[in-house]
């Protein structure tokens, strides 16, 4: 399956790379940022694609016709967008046969929207969980591919908790 990846945390990092390890996956593109200031765990990876010799590019618009072009010249069957803070429209969702999986840390159709982990813990929850989708035009929106539960501990931090939730993915994966 020929897949495009888009991503730009450190979560975007441990899913490319596990990605990479399976023989099925061929990753043919790689859409991440030079910066962000939005993003405190942000990862550029681009270097993960020139040391696999994957074609990249970066952006800070995923919508734009640069983008969208790109993406039909690969040929790709699938986007995998793994850590990305914009919506994705209707022409990119519909730029691949497949269209585009998504990934959310909470038990969705609950905690959408942005910083989850931190609403988990605020709200005092004991337990949320990582979530694949199919991409729709919403906001963390689309029909749920798996899914599966996080325990949070009393005593979890922040990055405990996002470090079960990159384990459990990984896994899903």
């Amino acid at each position: 399956m020929r897949i495009i990846f888009i991503g730009c945390v450190s979560f975007s990092k441990s899913i490319i790379e596990t990605l990479l390890k399976l023989k099925k996956a061929n990753i043919v593109g790689v859409i991440t940022k030079s910066n962000s200031s939005f993003n405190s765990d942000f990862i550029d990876l681009s270097y993960i694609a020139i040391e696999n010799n994957i074609p990249y590019k970066y952006t800070k618009d995923i919508n734009s016709f640069e983008i969208l072009n790109w993406i039909k010249d690969l040929n790709a069957d699938i986007i995998y967008c793994m850590g990305w803070s914009s919506l994705i429209k209707e022409n990119l969702l519909n730029a691949t046969s497949k269209g585009v999986i998504g990934y959310h840390p909470a038990l969705l159709p609950q905690n959408r929207g942005r910083h989850p982990i931190i609403w988990a813990l605020a709200l005092g929850l004991k337990k949320t969980g990582s979530t694949f989708f199919k991409m729709d035009s919403g906001a963390d929106s689309g029909d749920i591919i798996i899914q599966d539960e996080v325990i949070i501990e009393f005593d979890d931090y922040a990055l405990d908790l996002y470090n079960k939730l990159i384990n459990s993915a990984k896994k899903q994966v």
